[in-house]
């Protein structure tokens, strides 16, 4: 099916009555991705203890990985995560079917783009002389000014926002994201 066609599509909701596509536009979604970063509150609160007690580059890449995994892989199986299940918002792809986990992944680039960037700076401070002796948040945001990688990771922050942003003024709500996978965010209707 061709995005054109889905603007006049139309989706059976299983009683013999017809609805018209909802795309799930920037606030809901943001919604949901506050929802989702509740969810991580404890891993937040491990990461900052690891941080200053445990100082573990393990933890640090377990966690990492961990966190990574949740938005692509929820995305496929489920087709939306916890925080879009709880707004009612689901990823599809162009024929409204679920997404394969290639769209996942695909959908995930920008923010797989940021998790490598942060890591490898996460990395670079764990690996500082100085890091196991670090006991404030100051001193940490002093040694993580020192690193190029603090200075990359701003200029992305700003280029995700527009790749994110962009569903704004798309006509289907879609994000660079979405575009790259072929995929679209719909309300979904039914209880």
């Amino acid at each position: 099916m061709s995005e054109e066609a889905l603007d006049n599509v139309l989706i059976d909701d299983n009683h013999g009555y017809k609805e018209e596509i909802e795309y799930a536009g920037f606030w809901i979604r943001v919604g949901a991705g506050m929802i989702d970063l509740l969810i991580f509150i404890p891993v937040f609160v491990l990461s900052y203890f690891n941080q200053f007690n445990i100082k573990s580059i393990a933890l640090l890449y377990v966690l990492t990985v961990l966190s990574a995994l949740y938005k692509p892989l929820l995305e496929w199986r489920y087709g939306a995560t916890l925080g879009k299940m709880a707004c009612k918002i689901k990823v599809v792809n162009k024929e409204l079917k679920p997404i394969s986990i290639d769209q996942a992944f695909g959908r995930y680039i920008p923010w797989a783009i940021s998790t490598i960037i942060q890591l490898m700076a996460a990395t670079s401070i764990y690996l500082a002389p100085n890091f196991k002796n670090i006991d404030t948040y100051i001193e940490l945001t002093e040694l993580s000014q020192d690193s190029p990688l603090n200075t990359i990771s701003s200029v992305y922050s700003v280029v995700f926002l527009i790749i994110i942003c962009w569903l704004i003024f798309d006509k289907k709500k879609q994000g660079l994201h979405d575009k790259i996978a072929k995929t679209f965010c719909i309300k979904i209707k039914k209880d």
